[in-house]
């Protein structure tokens, strides 16, 4: 099977040269997304053997996975695996989710980071611990990561799937929606590490509460309840950006609009 390599990135220059050089001993096929970075992420990603489309500005973890996804469908592959540019997810354990794939595990198989659960920052811990009850709830499957980045998504669920959030939530939103529309979900253990200079971009109180309120839509909707449209808690704001194959609004295609620019 053919498999690309897909990296978010945002002023990574610390780690993203030797990530990207690992990633080309699986595949040479590696993409750097660059969500409008102020230092030389861009450069080092190519100069490291990445192909690199950048954001001029900084939009979020999901639209740069989306234009990533959408940038990656002109190419011959079977999945993508996407991973993290801050050097957390070993890509030597990459086997382990392709492994997964052609052993007939899911269509989307997410790297669980069960094995070093306790040496994950606090905020990520209880978002994770919330995700894993509430997000299994949602998409009908257990799966003991919901917040992992390390994942592998099929050729069919990313030509499927009409993405539409741009901020960490949107994985979310892919697990939720995937299962829907009948997609298998499955898990492997990996192992996590966090480097000596490591931060996270997620935003706690933010992030954490526009992931809720989308789990909290979705358990609505599977429960066959209604809800508002026009309160901040049941309608999100960032509902205008469409994704991979979204036809609600082409005209907002992150490629039609130039944002996307090839180094």
């Amino acid at each position: 099977m053919k498999y690309v390599v897909l990296i978010p990135a945002y002023n990574e220059e610390r780690n993203i040269g030797w990530v990207v050089r690992d990633c080309t001993k699986f595949t040479s096929e590696v993409m750097v997304v660059d969500d409008g970075s102020v230092d030389r992420t861009s450069e080092i990603a190519a100069e490291a053997g990445a192909q690199v489309l950048r954001h001029h500005t900084n939009k979020g973890k999901g639209a740069a996975l989306i234009s990533g996804f959408s940038e990656l469908m002109d190419k011959d592959f079977d999945a993508v695996v996407t991973l993290d540019a801050d050097g957390q997810h070993l890509t030597s354990e990459i086997h382990q989710l392709t492994d997964a794939f052609e052993g007939g595990i899911g269509d989307i198989i997410v790297g669980a980071r069960m094995i070093n659960r306790e040496s994950m920052p606090f905020h990520r811990m209880m978002s994770n611990r919330v995700g894993e009850f509430f997000i299994s709830r949602a998409i009908g499957t257990y799966l003991p990561d919901t917040q992992s980045g390390f994942r592998l998504y099929s050729r069919e669920v990313i030509n499927s799937i009409k993405l539409e959030r741009a901020g960490f939530e949107m994985e979310t939103e892919l697990l939720i929606k995937a299962s829907r529309a009948g997609f298998r979900i499955g898990s492997v253990p990996v192992t996590t590490v966090y480097p000596e200079h490591y931060r996270s971009h997620f935003r706690p109180v933010r992030d954490f509460y526009r992931i809720s309120i989308l789990v909290l839509k979705s358990l609505l909707q599977k429960r066959n309840i209604t809800f508002c449209h026009s309160c901040p808690f049941c309608h999100s704001r960032e509902s205008g950006n469409p994704g991979v194959n979204s036809s609600r609004n082409p005209d907002l295609s992150l490629r039609k609009h130039g944002t996307i620019q090839r180094n």
